[in-house]
């Protein structure tokens, strides 16, 4: 028995939150080059593919005419700022000792430019 779903609703279905990870997976082991602990990281990109796939399915909600740009996971949406102080967060809870060393690795900074991220943390999180 085959279904008659329109090829409109088949092209914009949300990705599964399996293919999130995988992307996001592939998108940080380069950029880490096992400077972070394995399970860490993998923790990272399990909270990051459930709370992503999470935020897609609302703006497809939301922003219906938008369906197609929610549709497929983006690793620029890991660039924006709010998904970096999430990521910063859940490492500072990880390891509160290592977190700032881990999120330079993963957000390519140097140690004053990790410095001024987390002044504009602080005050975006205090206004």
């Amino acid at each position: 028995m085959t279904t008659n779903i329109p090829l409109e609703k088949k092209l914009n279905k949300l990705e599964s939150k399996k293919s999130f990870y995988i992307a996001i997976t592939n998108h940080y082991k380069p950029i880490t080059e096992d400077k972070i602990p394995e399970s860490i990281l993998s923790d990272l990109c399990k909270y990051l593919a459930r709370s992503l796939h999470k935020s897609y399915k609302t703006l497809r909600k939301r922003h219906p005419q938008s369906k197609e740009r929610y549709s497929v996971f983006k690793t620029t949406d890991l660039y924006y700022p709010f998904t970096q102080h999430c990521i910063t967060d859940f490492l500072k809870e990880k390891d509160a000792i290592n977190y700032s060393k881990y999120s330079k690795i993963i957000f390519q900074m140097t140690e004053n430019e990790f410095k001024e991220y987390e002044k504009q943390k602080h005050a975006y999180e205090t206004k």
